[in-house]
């Protein structure tokens, strides 16, 4: 259980790999824990776009569905809330440049 305790801003950052498309895109994927697993496309353009391929709220990690200013919110799922995890406790990915920042305002300004 010690790996779902992992704060989800360092979990989310080891488990991030952006690449260029074909189409000169960026695409990131993110791995998160054993629950969590999500993807950006065209990251830096207007539109956008999250895909979750994995997301259990009962698991280590999860996502809120809904992208908030273009930012990702990574949290604890509800097995890692059992050993210690906190609510106030997540990472924001940015659908601007794929990174991971420790708090939505971070984000939100990033560049």
């Amino acid at each position: 259980m010690a790996a779902a305790q992992e704060a989800p801003y360092a979990a989310t950052s080891r488990g991030a790999q952006c690449g260029l498309q074909p189409d000169g895109t960026l695409t990131c994927r993110y791995v998160v824990g054993r629950d969590l697993e999500f993807s950006l496309h065209r990251v830096s353009e207007k539109n956008v776009r999250l895909e979750i391929a994995r997301s259990d709220p009962e698991g280590d990690y999860m996502i809120e569905p809904a992208m908030h200013s273009r930012c990702v919110m990574v949290r604890f799922g509800k097995r890692s809330m059992a050993v210690g995890g906190s609510d106030l406790v997540f990472a924001a990915v940015s659908g601007r440049n794929g990174m991971v920042y420790r708090g939505l305002r971070d984000c939100r300004l990033g560049r």
